[in-house]
């Protein structure tokens, strides 16, 4: 097993979802199913330059569950997310344990459509240093297949997408799990 494999995480669509309940059921908690929710503070700006006075917080709803399954699996926590530095917050309020650190835009500015730059910082991290990575985004499926293709058939990644409505499931965590045991 790897000592530790590369998890390139989004926020909104993959943690931050509003479904996040239905796919972590069970008939002993029907109802909640480790939804949680709280407000996450935005201090920075696209370029990542703080904004100390700010007092914008956004409602975040997540899964207990999916950061209980995380924080289990032997990970680098690489948030790649137009929170950029805010997403350290994030972690914190959803109760992540896991060591985190942002991959940031290339040209340092977060532009949009976001996956355009999650895929370039993504492959300039991978190429040189190429290790056994997961990526998180509801948005992958808003790139090129070729570019998919190179992802997992040429760097050895496993990609997942999640309904952005529901976040991360137990099938990703299981998909996860199978990932990291090859290596």
């Amino acid at each position: 097993m790897a000592e530790r494999v590369r998890l390139y995480e989004d926020i909104d669509g993959c943690l931050n979802a509003s479904h996040n309940g239905r796919p972590w059921r069970t008939s002993e908690d029907y109802v909640n199913a480790g939804y949680c929710r709280g407000r996450a503070k935005v201090r920075h700006d696209d370029r990542g330059v703080e904004k100390p006075h700010s007092d914008i917080s956004y409602l975040m709803e997540w899964n207990s569950r999916v950061i209980d399954e995380l924080n289990t699996l032997p990970l680098d926590f690489a948030w790649l997310t137009t929170w950029r530095a805010d997403a350290m917050g994030v972690g914190e309020l959803m109760g992540l344990t896991l060591p985190q650190r942002v991959l940031h835009p290339l040209n340092g500015k977060t532009t949009f459509p976001s996956i355009d730059w999650k895929y370039e910082s993504v492959r300039a991290e991978q190429e040189p240093d190429p290790s056994p990575f997961i990526w998180v985004d509801d948005e992958l499926g808003d790139i090129p297949q070729i570019a998919i293709d190179y992802m997992v058939k040429d760097l050895g990644g496993l990609l997942i997408a999640p309904d952005p409505n529901f976040g991360i499931t137990p099938h990703h965590i299981s998909m996860m799990r199978e990932y990291i045991a090859r290596f």
